[in-house]
């Protein structure tokens, strides 16, 4: 079932069964609330060498969350499947001696769907939609629209009809999402990377009138009294 939502996180699926995936996508909206309310995205590019090593710490955390959730019986490789995938040499196996990877497992019950705990069309304050955020920084805004399409990704995988474990190729289409945003660390974070901004109050930030400064405001009723 589909709630409609909007902004990044319209195409999201928000009731499934999968317990993993509820899971996965709980830690990365945990993720995501952290940047958005550090200061460094309020400037107007990049971002610190202290927040970058944070990023990549919560990412390789939803990296290592990625694998302990991938149902992977014949102990594949995930990183070597895009080259198999590749290789043009490489023939089915012969049905007569092919193995069912779910072999050796019992069989389990179809659990019941259930929704995420996190609203996603902008009612919970604490999931802002991207478009309600003051975000200024451009590659922060770059970053957190790759998250939340990486949200949105986990939760339409085919692996939400099953009970646990998600299937080697979709993990390997969430890493490639991780790989994504890990290089955007490596191209816009650390002090290094930022771009200096001379002037960095924009015009809708400008005090405008009496009741925006309040400095002002006090000198004006020195002044009358």
């Amino acid at each position: 079932m589909s709630v409609l939502g909007a902004d990044t996180f319209q195409d999201a699926i928000t009731r499934f069964r999968n317990r993993s995936i509820h899971t996965y996508v709980g830690h990365a909206l945990l993720f995501r609330g952290q940047i958005l309310q550090d200061g460094e995205f309020g400037v107007q590019s990049g971002w610190d060498t202290a927040t970058n090593e944070f990023m990549i710490e919560h990412l390789v955390h939803l990296d290592f969350l990625r694998r302990k959730v991938t149902h992977n019986p014949q102990k594949v490789d995930i990183k070597t499947l895009e080259e198999r995938a590749r290789d043009l040499s490489i023939s089915l196996p012969d049905e007569t001696n092919a193995q069912s990877p779910m072999g050796d497992e019992v069989a389990r019950p179809v659990g019941r769907e259930f929704d995420l705990p996190y609203k996603l069309d902008g009612s919970d304050p604490n999931i802002p939609l991207l478009g309600a955020v003051n975000l200024r920084n451009v590659d922060a805004r770059m970053f957190v629209t790759a998250l939340d399409q990486h949200i949105v990704e986990a939760t339409r995988l085919d692996s939400r009809f099953a009970t646990y474990r998600i299937t080697p190729r979709e993990s390997l289409m969430l890493y490639s999402s991780l790989a994504e945003m890990y290089d955007m660390c490596a191209s816009f974070g650390g002090d290094e990377k930022r771009v200096s901004i001379p002037h960095g109050v924009r015009p809708s930030e400008e005090p405008q009138g009496v009741t925006a400064s309040p400095n002002r405001e006090k000198a004006v009723t020195t002044a009358s009294a």
